[in-house]
């Protein structure tokens, strides 16, 4: 078995924080790396562990969601940010993907799909409902669509297969399912993601899947 995730669960219920903890440090895969009470203590936790996933309650006290995401992209680069709250408003859950986190999760969800989003995260995947994902991405392409078009067209540079593999990121795919659909390793998937991203000059799965929706490449 490969190293373990190392996980921080930020979230100002004691109650809730502890048994997530208790609950995840009985998995083989993760190790809890630390806690945090609200956003301000969750930024230098975050700064001085550099866990590989945090759980970020976007409810807690002491925290504008967006500056807390953006401090802990600057401050631990490589950390993954799963968002959750009882009572999600789609406006901040779309704001908090925005700014980088990479997926978001309901609090009445499954401890199996708790376990599959971290895996899904630390693999550089996004997890999200495909409905929500949808209406996320229908929002911004009609965003982006009201924006000043580039004169270069950037389609041309990628190849055949390289189009076929954003077109299923588009739809939703994580790297798995595109290796299924497509008859190729997930080797060679991650090996077509990097291409894509260069070439596109992105660095998030969110910018490559908006691009291939403007584009209509689906």
């Amino acid at each position: 078995m490969g190293a373990k995730i190392g996980v921080l669960v930020a979230n100002d219920h004691a109650l809730f924080r502890e048994m997530l903890c208790l609950i995840l440090h009985q998995k083989k895969s993760i190790k809890i790396v630390g806690e945090a009470v609200n956003g301000l203590q969750a930024i230098d936790v975050i700064s001085n562990l550099k866990p590989d996933v945090v759980l970020l309650d976007i409810s807690m006290p002491n925290m504008d969601v967006i500056k807390v995401i953006t401090q802990i992209r600057e401050k631990s680069p490589k950390t993954k940010v799963l968002v959750f709250s009882k009572d999600p408003e789609e406006t901040i859950i779309f704001k908090a993907l925005k700014a980088g986190a990479k997926g978001y999760l309901c609090k009445d969800l499954s401890i199996n799909d708790l376990i599959k989003a971290i895996q899904v995260v630390h693999n550089g995947e996004l997890w999200i409902e495909r409905k929500m994902m949808a209406r996320f991405f229908e929002r911004e392409a009609i965003a982006n669509s009201k924006a000043e078009e580039t004169t270069t067209n950037q389609d041309e540079v990628l190849t055949p297969r390289e189009k076929e593999v954003l077109s299923c990121l588009a739809k939703g795919y994580s790297n798995k399912e595109i290796a299924n659909a497509l008859f190729i390793s997930e080797k060679t998937v991650k090996s077509h993601m990097n291409n894509i991203f260069r070439k596109l000059k992105v660095s998030r799965r969110i910018e490559a899947i908006l691009y291939a929706i403007n584009r209509k490449i689906r």
